[in-house]
Order: structure tokens, then C-alpha cells, then sequence
């Protein structure tokens, strides 16, 4: 059982919230302590992994992505497929999987980006026969740990479309996958997506004070500043595309539910160098709440940090195992200022929080 202070305590036994369909469903109460919550979602070894990107602006080779992840003692890394150019193979994939390396692998249905690097958002596909015959082509040449259906679905700089959109193409992914025994994840809840529909809860339940302390423990400052405007018409939009999303991974038959998570949490989009700050209660309680409202076991294909502490690397790796995570899958690339950092140099050496990473996974 894990330890929660006291602001956490009242929330999470009485008001976790059931949330619906639309911003109009309000919140109902609900049991943490729920036997079969607890069956389902309890895990006792942390499943380990890496997804290694740019570092130092340079690009890494799938070897020397393999050759990363067995310095830092991990048996399983984060693949990618884009449908749009599936040709029949995918060389990163056989690289992984001739190591011995086992692959939690993203199938997207095309890439978010255009010619210049600038974000250019995919719609979510809407002819389920032909998504259905491209992701049979995938499956049966590959057969990942864990298929996840797309990158951040929540995140309207990588996708248009709406909710359901992208629930009618997680629910053809879904029998696809199951029809080949593998199990099965959506893309991951960005971390500002699911603290902002538990700090709205909060205020729909008329607890304005534990609103703003959950929101000073989790926002950064100019997120903090922007949310006493939930009507805002782009946060609305967040809000109810989350709502939607989370109602249905409570029903739809996924076998993990997936989020993404980055620390110091506070210190999103800003210079982070020296911060090694770290909430343990805070991100445990994001992992609870989602593990109540959906009934689902909870894994990571995406989490990690914006300096290179070794401490926050040590203390974020803790706090993943004590929640039990399914698998947890850290994010090792440099992105600039306020964003990732890797656990690597270009070389392939590891950094000082690489080092931390190694020796904690190889103690745990």
C-alpha cells in the first residue's frame, strides 16, 4: 500500500472521479479501496525500457540505440511504425529484435511533422477496413510486447480529428491485436492532460482550495496563470477530448491504460538545470487516479526528466516502482531548454543520471 500525505488522503478515498462523456457529467464517488481495482492494476516488477532519440542534436542509429540500452540494463525499448509509409518492413524494428531486445512498439498513422520540422497534425483515420488491413500487414510480419495506437492522442500538435475518431480507430486496433494474442495500449495521456481534468473535478466538486493546491504541486507558472479561464475554447476542447478518452478506456477492452510524465513536473518549457525537485505523492496519485477511474493497469511508454540529477532520475525511478507500473519506458533524448533530457551523450556514453538509471535498474 502506498503512503499519501494528507491533502491526498480525503480526495482519493471519497471524490476520485468517474468521469463521462461530456464536460456536463459530474464527478461520482467512488472506493479506492474496491477489491478488484486493486487485483487488476497491483504489480510487483517494474518493466524497464529506453526510447533513445536525438542527443546533442545529433541522430542515433537503431545499433547504437540497442548498444544504450544494454549499457543501461534494459531488455525492452519504444519502436515506431508509420502506417502512411509501411512498405512491408521496418529496419529500427529488426535491429531492436535481433539484440534480443523486446519492443513496445507505436503504430501511428502517419507523421506529425512537415518538410521544415514544423508541427503539421495527422487526422485520425476514419476508414476502419483499410486501417484494419494495414495494421494485419504490421502484426503479422512483428509481433510487439505491446502495440500502442498512436503518440499522445490527446496532443493537437500531433493530431486532428476528435475523440471519436480516435476511439473508433483505438477499437478496430484492439480486435486486430487481440486477434493475434498481443496486448494492447493507447498512445499516452500527456502529463497537462490528465492534471487538468483533476484539477477541473476538483472545481466542479466545489473544492476550489484543493483545486489550487493540486495545481501549484503539478502546473507550471504560466499554465497556473491561465486556469482560472476553463472556458478558454482550446481548454474546453482538452477537456472534453480527456473526458471521452478516459470514459472509454474504462470500457473498451485495452489491456494497460498508457500516460506520459515528465520531472521536475512544474518545470515544463523552462530552463530546469539545477532543479532536482520531485513530488513522489503528487505522481503517485495521477497514477492512482487513473488506475480508479478506468480499472486498467497502468504502464509508461513515455516518462523521464529535464536535467541530468541523478537524484530526480533515482527518485522518479522509485516512484514509477511504487506505483506499480506494468512497464515504464524512459524518454532519452536532449530537447532544449524546458524539455528532455538524455540519459546518453552522441557517443553512446552514459551521463551522470544515465549512471543512476543502470545502477537503479540493476539493484531493482
Amino acid at each position: 500500500m502506498m503512503k499519501f500525505n494528507t491533502w491526498i488522503l480525503p480526495v482519493l478515498f471519497l471524490s476520485l472521479a468517474l468521469t463521462g462523456n461530456s464536460l456536463n457529467d459530474r464527478p461520482v464517488q467512488i472506493d479506492w479501496h474496491h477489491k478488484s481495482v486493486q487485483n487488476i492494476t497491483d504489480n510487483t516488477t517494474v518493466k524497464f525500457g529506453v526510447m533513445v532519440a536525438k542527443t546533442e542534436g545529433k541522430l542515433i542509429s537503431p545499433a547504437q540505440q540497442v548498444q544504450v540500452a544494454k549499457a543501461l540494463g534494459v531488455k525492452y525499448i519504444r519502436g515506431r511504425i508509420d502506417i502512411q509509409g509501411w512498405g512491408g518492413s521496418n529496419a529500427a524494428y529488426d535491429t531492436y529484435t535481433d539484440a534480443g531486445l523486446k519492443v513496445l512498439l507505436n503504430i501511428n498513422y502517419g507523421i506529425p511533422r512537415g518538410a521544415t520540422g514544423d508541427f503539421a497534425p495527422v487526422p485520425f483515420p476514419t476508414d476502419m477496413d483499410a486501417y484494419s488491413k494495414s495494421l494485419h500487414s504490421i502484426l503479422n510480419k512483428y509481433k510487439p510486447e505491446v502495440v500502442v495506437i498512436e503518440n499522445e492522442e490527446d496532443n493537437p500538435n500531433y493530431h486532428a480529428g476528435s475523440a471519436d475518431d480516435y476511439i473508433n480507430e483505438l477499437k478496430t486496433a484492439i480486435q486486430v491485436a487481440h486477434s493475434k494474442g498481443l496486448k494492447i495500449t493507447n498512445g499516452g495521456i500527456t502529463v497537462r492532460e490528465v492534471c487538468l481534468i483533476i484539477y477541473d473535478d476538483y472545481v466542479q466538486q466545489g473544492q476550489k482550495d484543493k483545486a489550487v493546491d493540486f495545481a501549484k504541486r503539478v502546473f507550471p507558472p504560466m499554465l497556473l496563470q491561465r486556469l482560472n479561464n476553463l472556458d478558454n475554447p482550446m481548454v474546453a476542447r482538452q477537456l472534453e477530448f480527456g473526458r471521452k478518452i478516459i470514459a472509454a478506456y474504462k470500457t473498451l477492452d485495452i489491456d494497460y491504460v498508457n500516460f506520459h510524465w515528465y520531472e521536475p513536473v512544474r518545470a515544463r518549457g523552462q530552463a530546469a538545470e539545477a532543479n532536482s525537485e520531485f513530488d513522489p505523492q503528487a505522481f503517485a496519485f495521477v497514477v492512482n487516479y487513473l488506475k480508479t477511474t478506468t480499472g486498467k493497469p497502468v504502464l509508461t511508454n513515455e516518462f523521464g526528466t529535464f536535467n541530468t540529477s541523478p537524484e530526480l532520475t533515482k527518485n522518479l525511478l522509485q516512484a514509477v516502482k511504487d506505483g506499480g507500473l506494468s512497464y515504464a519506458i524512459f524518454y532519452s533524448a536532449d530537447g532544449g531548454t524546458g524539455k528532455a533530457v538524455a540519459l546518453q551523450n552522441a557517443s553512446g556514453d552514459l551521463r551522470e543520471n544515465g549512471i543512476a538509471f543502470r545502477d537503479f535498474v540493476v539493484q531493482h
